[in-house]
């Protein structure tokens, strides 16, 4: 009887992997061939059902050698407590405890050592001598491995949509399903290759793979025909494997404002439903913060265009702080690095260079190719220092109780000093004298303490800033490329 299903092993094994084993062995491929032979899926089915197979006995196989092991485990722990027990009593000067004989502690040891032989030996370890056996009635199992591959419970990373695929293919007109009948006779693993192809440049080569095998052997209007009946699988291959029926109502379930429910239920399985799945208290957010700014209950594209535009710009952002840490070859020392709260007021970076001048940082990666505005490091910069060489003290401090033999960088030191100063400098420059002048006294305390003022465009196209921030002393460091966004409709 398999035991109880605890490990699930299965799930580590990898689709490509297992595909690639069943196609160089004689027998899986004829398992394959004559399990396609009698399925109006073809090789599509075959395929699944064997990569089913194989994972659930891997399943059983692991729960019966694990448990098994544990077992073992259990028993050795239980030997060496007696063992450890007896040897202590004699080395505390004692004799062997009260009917304890000295050969009782041979046994021990001799069963000691046969389950520490016998774990490492995965088949004996399971069953010894006897045969194999992963269930008392075979003809049961098999019907429960059909059952669940039938129901959708195949176990693991890449379970395939087959319900949604073998919808899609009924749904497509007759010429269409035609030329895929013939495909699939013809060169069913280059078929599914092509359905299966998890990008467009994947796509495009297995198609052309495709078309090369079947040489001519259809005719160019079933090519067509073919092309496009394989990018229909495909999508609704992918839909199926991004969403489920039983994930997608798991998801709902979990959400409580009833608007929000309607609006992923309907939504786009991409990115409102995916998000919906993978992390619900951030759709929560979201949604909120949506419905604070005036969108509706019922305008579900509206919402998903709302996440697509903070997810992106989010995403830009990380990437952003990230590129331009590495790419900034002349800071030696970051006292304030790249983190994933980019939407946290305050500067992005902050380092010390070769040189010893600090360098205050704020990446800009969006779009635009100039920065007019850059309030981090003006009307916030006083707040913004400040706020920074408080935490920079605050971690030395810890780092101090921690370790009471811990001493600080003398550059870090000083350079905390530093922002102390320019921003009492700055502080007193905001509050008095002409304002025309402010820009210029500015730029010169913050060059009297050798600090620099940054802008960097890591993921976006910022190449110039205005004059006004020019005399503010800031500067543009360009280090990345481009990063180009999607279309608007893209997925």
């Amino acid at each position: 009887m398999t035991g109880p299903r605890r490990f699930r092993a299965g799930r580590f094994l990898d689709a490509a992997a297992v595909h690639a084993a069943a196609d160089a062995n004689p027998r899986l491929r004829q398992f394959m061939r004559t399990i396609a032979a009698h399925s109006e899926a073809g090789e599509v089915r075959s395929r699944r059902l064997l990569e089913h197979l194989i994972r659930r006995i891997v399943d059983d196989v692991g729960d019966l050698h694990l448990g098994n092991a544990l077992n073992r485990l259990e028993r050795i722990t239980v030997l060496r407590d007696n063992i450890a027990a007896i040897l202590d009593h004699v080395l505390e000067g004692g004799t062997l405890p009260e009917g304890v004989r000295v050969a009782t502690l041979g046994e021990y040891f001799d069963q000691l050592n046969t389950e520490m032989r016998e774990l490492s030996r995965p088949r004996d370890g399971i069953v010894g001598d006897a045969p194999l056996r992963l269930a008392d009635d075979s003809a049961a199992y098999a019907d429960s491995l059909l059952r669940e591959f039938d129901g959708g419970g195949a176990a693991g990373r890449h379970a395939e949509p087959a319900a949604i695929v073998g919808d899609a293919f009924r749904a497509m007109p007759a010429d269409r399903q035609a030329a895929l009948r013939r495909a699939a006779e013809l060169e069913p693993a280059a078929l599914w290759r092509a359905v299966a192809a998890e990008s467009e440049g994947g796509k495009r080569a297995a198609v052309a793979d495709l078309e090369t095998r079947l040489g001519g052997r259809l005719t160019p209007d079933e090519v067509a025909r073919l092309r496009t009946a394989v990018d229909d699988l495909g999508r609704a291959r992918s839909r199926g494997l991004q969403m489920s029926d039983a994930r997608l109502a798991e998801a709902l379930a979990r959400i409580g404002d009833p608007e929000l429910r309607a609006v992923v239920a309907g939504g786009d399985v991409w990115l409102t439903q995916q998000l919906a799945v993978h992390n619900p208290e951030a759709l929560a957010t979201l949604w909120r913060r949506f419905r604070d700014r005036g969108g509706r209950a019922d305008d579900g594209p509206g919402f998903r265009a709302y996440l697509r535009h903070d997810m992106v710009t989010y995403g830009r952002g990380v990437l952003g702080e990230y590129s331009a840490a590495f790419s900034l070859s002349s800071i030696e020392l970051f006292l304030k690095g790249p983190d994933a709260n980019v939407k946290v007021a305050g500067t992005d970076l902050v380092g010390i260079g070769h040189d010893g001048w600090v360098w205050l940082i704020d990446d800009k990666s969006h779009r635009a190719p100039s920065v007019g505005g850059v309030s981090a490091l003006t009307d916030n910069l006083v707040t913004n220092l400040r706020r920074d060489a408080a935490d920079f003290r605050d971690a030395i401090a810890r780092l101090q109780r921690d370790d009471p033999g811990f001493t600080p960088d003398p550059r870090i030191l000083d350079a905390i000093s530093r922002m102390e100063d320019a921003a009492a400098e700055i502080d007193r420059i905001n509050r008095r004298g002409s304002a025309s002048t402010r820009p210029a006294r500015i730029s010169a305390a913050l060059e009297a303490r050798r600090l620099r003022l940054r802008v960097t465009s890591a993921a976006g196209e910022v190449r110039e800033i205005t004059q006004a921030l020019r005399d503010l002393g800031l500067a543009v460091e360009p280090t990345g490329t481009p990063v180009p966004l999607p279309p608007t409709g893209g997925r």
